[in-house]
């Protein structure tokens, strides 16, 4: 091979590699708003599946007073997780810690209220699951829950 020969195949080879790159840069902004989170297997449209949990116990405790948030790690309700906060003296709010728009996992609610995308994309929500910054355009899926004394119970 001369010279000029692999000079042209290594140019090609770079071509179509940065041509890949930029695609997938593409394509990891488009917005995830209708990703199918939570698949009925049973097709029985019911409130089958739930997760409870004893906010009295580490570490959920912050929980027990109106504003206290936790986040869930991945359960059978949602893989990525659940984001937590006491709304009101007598309910407890679940989002699912999943980015509308990128699809990456949310952090914790932090000391102004947002969960903020990890993905570094600048998207963040607030406590009542509304977009605060975006390119995320949908707000937060939310699930039913039920808190009897210390238990919280929440259903797909």
């Amino acid at each position: 091979m001369n010279r000029r020969d692999f000079i042209k195949s290594t140019c090609n080879v770079a071509c179509a590699c940065v041509g890949i790159s930029a695609l997938s840069l593409l394509q990891s902004c488009e917005d995830n708003k209708a990703y199918e989170q939570n698949v009925d297997d049973n097709n029985d449209g019911g409130n089958d599946v739930q997760f409870s949990i004893d906010i009295s116990q580490s570490p959920y405790q912050e929980l027990g007073s109106v504003g206290g948030t936790s986040v869930l790690s991945p359960n059978n309700i949602d893989p990525l997780g659940l984001l937590l906060i006491r709304a009101s003296e007598n309910n407890i709010n679940a989002f699912s810690r999943r980015c509308t728009h990128s699809s990456y996992s949310l952090n914790a609610f932090n000391s102004q209220g947002l969960a903020v995308c990890s993905s570094g994309h600048g998207g963040s929500f607030t406590t009542s699951g509304s977009v605060a910054a975006g390119p995320p355009s949908a707000r937060l899926t939310s699930y039913s829950t039920s808190l009897t004394d210390n238990i919280l119970t929440i259903f797909n």
